[in-house]
């Protein structure tokens, strides 16, 4: 079931990840299934994904054959749950698939133990991506160690019917802050019937929380540890209590409960909010299911510029060669079809994120709907306010946001206090990064 904290957090844990170790360059054994003096080859793809991504894929795929007969490409779709743990087992094993569909999360930790080839060496063409989309998979030790599979960013999406039901305008996306949030989400809530609030409870949401350090100044990470201070964090907490004690979104109970809903039967899906949060991927499926459609806004600002937002182009996913494929050539000539090609994106089109190459960006929007058209929109609009790419995950930050949710909800329940979760927040990142 995919909840509505599940969609927000782009990883799961990978509790076999320590065997990773016996997969560097010197690991015995090897992938695919070797290539032909002829220039065939046998490449396997694996990727987690849902119904409509697996047929996309299967499609692609079909469609790469058709050009190159000689390439035979073996599909290995699953699902989150058991995702990690199946390719940390195949990577130990020295079964690691020749190309996997990679999360930033463990980018690093895949990267750093020697498991994947560096794209750019290997000759992929990044030419046409947008600017700042390709260092977002580049690791010092490795190089490109991923190329972007579509690219999102951080977003506020608004139900318009409950802002229309209380009688409260939709802000300006461009000038509003964090208290001009709250301010709003309390209208809300007291000009709607019990039960119905202005907001949800944001407070481990690791995206926003992202958003709110890097415009303090600093960032998730920096150097491999934490990039901010107990200042920060303790900020964070006290902005997510206000939340709570002025009524602009639920009380811990609830909040809780909400999280752990399907998303079809969230507070926002069912009318009962009027602002969430998601990344820019994510609008589709989130306007399907507000009968009226969502409304996408830019995160709020410290300053009330939306030039000081500090978003940043997040990999939706990437597409990683595994480094001891037995055919990097045709590995690294697939993935520059799924990233590179007109034809492909026509096939894979949004569903993995918005193209971070402009021509197969060009070149698909004509036959976008106008749900998938607000991702791309929002993407464009941001396009010139973005920061600068944060730094890669390092490894064992993928605990990261169950650490923030755990020191969250304890401070909502009242067993901590704000300052006291801010450093049980630092405390236990750097003990998962330790």
């Amino acid at each position: 079931m995919l909840t509505r904290r599940s969609a927000l957090s782009l990883g799961i844990a990978v509790p076999g990840l320590a065997a990773l170790a016996a997969c560097g360059p010197n690991a015995s054994g090897g992938t695919g299934g070797g290539g032909g003096e002829d220039g065939s080859a046998s490449l396997r793809v694996a990727w987690w994904g849902n119904p409509t991504r697996d047929e996309n894929t299967q499609n692609v795929a079909d469609a790469y054959a058709e050009a190159q007969p000689d390439v035979t490409i073996a599909l290995e779709p699953g699902e989150w749950s058991g995702y990690w743990d199946k390719l940390a087992t195949q990577a130990a094993g020295g079964d690691f698939p020749d190309i996997v569909q990679m999360d930033e999360k463990y980018l690093a930790e895949y990267g750093g133990r020697g498991a994947l080839l560096d794209l750019a060496g290997a000759g992929l063409a990044t030419d046409d991506f947008v600017e700042g989309s390709v260092e977002v998979g580049e690791l010092a030790e490795v190089g490109l160690a991923a190329i972007n599979a579509g690219l999102n960013a951080f977003a506020f999406l608004i139900n318009p019917v409950v802002f229309e039901e209380a009688g409260v305008e939709i802000p300006d996306d461009t000038t509003w802050t964090w208290d001009d949030l709250l301010e709003t989400a309390v209208k809300i809530t007291e000009a709607t019937p019990d039960g119905t609030y202005g907001m949800t409870q944001m407070g481990s949401v690791q995206g926003l929380f992202q958003v709110y350090v890097r415009q303090a100044g600093q960032d998730q990470y920096k150097d491999g540890a934490a990039g901010f201070d107990v200042e920060t964090a303790t900020a964070w907490f006290e902005w997510a209590k206000k939340i709570q004690e002025d009524k602009a979104g639920p009380g811990a109970s609830v909040s809780v409960e909400d999280a752990a809903q399907a998303m079809d039967q969230s507070l926002f899906a069912t009318g009962k909010v009027a602002m969430t949060v998601a990344w820019s991927n994510q609008v589709v499926a989130h306007d399907g299911l507000v009968p009226e459609g969502v409304t996408v806004l830019r995160p709020p600002s410290m300053t009330g510029s939306a030039a000081d937002a500090q978003l940043w182009y997040k990999a939706s996913m990437y597409w990683a060669v595994s480094a001891q494929t037995a055919n990097p050539e045709a590995a690294v000539a697939f993935v520059d079809y799924l990233v590179n090609s007109p034809d492909a994106g026509k096939i894979l089109s949004v569903e993995r994120g918005v193209p971070g190459n402009l021509t197969v960006r060009e070149a698909i929007v004509p036959d976008l709907d106008e749900a998938n058209m607000k991702a791309v929109d929002y993407l464009g609009a941001v396009e010139n306010e973005l920061g600068g790419a944060p730094e890669i995950t390092p490894q064992g930050g993928g605990q990261f946001e169950d650490i923030l949710t755990r020191a969250c909800e304890d401070m909502l329940f009242g067993t901590t206090t704000p300052a006291e979760a801010g450093q049980r927040l630092l405390d236990e990142l750097a003990g998962a990064l330790g």
